[in-house]
């Protein structure tokens, strides 16, 4: 596959990634059970690290709140099937268009399909915690599965900012931004930063990535991927 063909097809799935995101809460009933993205945003956070029922009861009122129940379930419906699918190609075929071949690039290949099997783990699981809310609390916790999506997504972005720092091709400002969520994730861990600071700097480096692809599509580079 030449370099344009890749770029253009990392350019869709980028693309592609962020209509996804976007249509995770657009739903009337996500609009029912939350006021704004930022109040969805963190309701998906704190269920998905919930560890007792005392976070699910945060998650979901007690007693609980059937529009919440209808709000949740639609968004990790879309989140398993169409989200996590999307986002695992989309770093895929960025790390093969940034890197073209190399033990590298097969690490963060493996990283990212690790997170992608790491968040179906952890949607699959919630979306069984919703079909028994009642009694939920034999599934828990979720947060283990949390926790491995996001060292692998930050691990993935490590790998990809060592091929940006190493190749012959130099990216300093993606090697940055793909730095940037490993220590992030370290900090929300141990509890001395928030997992919203993860979350952003993790699309800003997706967004750097899309950066890429579309610069590599315009100017058409004909090398071997």
């Amino acid at each position: 596959m030449n370099g344009r063909a890749l770029a253009l097809i990392t350019l869709l799935l980028g693309l592609a990634t962020l209509g996804v995101f976007q249509w995770l809460g657009a739903a009337p009933e996500v609009a029912d059970a939350y006021t704004s993205q930022v109040a969805i945003g963190e309701a998906v956070s704190e269920f998905q690290r919930a560890n007792d029922p005392s976070d699910l009861a945060r998650v979901f009122g007690d007693p609980i709140n059937p529009d919440i129940v209808a709000a949740q379930t639609i968004i990790n419906t879309r989140d398993l099937y169409a989200f996590i699918p999307v986002y695992v190609l989309f770093l895929i075929s960025s790390a093969l268009l940034i890197g073209r071949r190399g033990p590298l690039v097969w690490a963060a290949i493996g990283f990212a399909v690790i997170a992608g099997v790491a968040d179906a783990g952890e949607t699959m699981l919630q979306l069984r915690i919703i079909e028994s809310i009642e009694d939920a609390s034999s599934l828990l916790p979720v947060a283990p599965w949390h926790w491995a999506k996001v060292f692998a997504l930050g691990l993935n972005g490590l790998v990809v900012a060592a091929i940006c720092a190493l190749g012959a091709s130099k990216r300093w400002i993606l090697a940055v931004a793909a730095l940037a969520p490993l220590p992030l994730a370290l900090a929300a861990f141990v509890g001395i930063g928030s997992t919203r600071f993860f979350i952003i700097s993790s699309g800003i480096y997706w967004l750097a990535l899309l950066s890429i692809a579309l610069i590599e599509t315009v100017r058409g580079r004909g090398a071997q991927a």
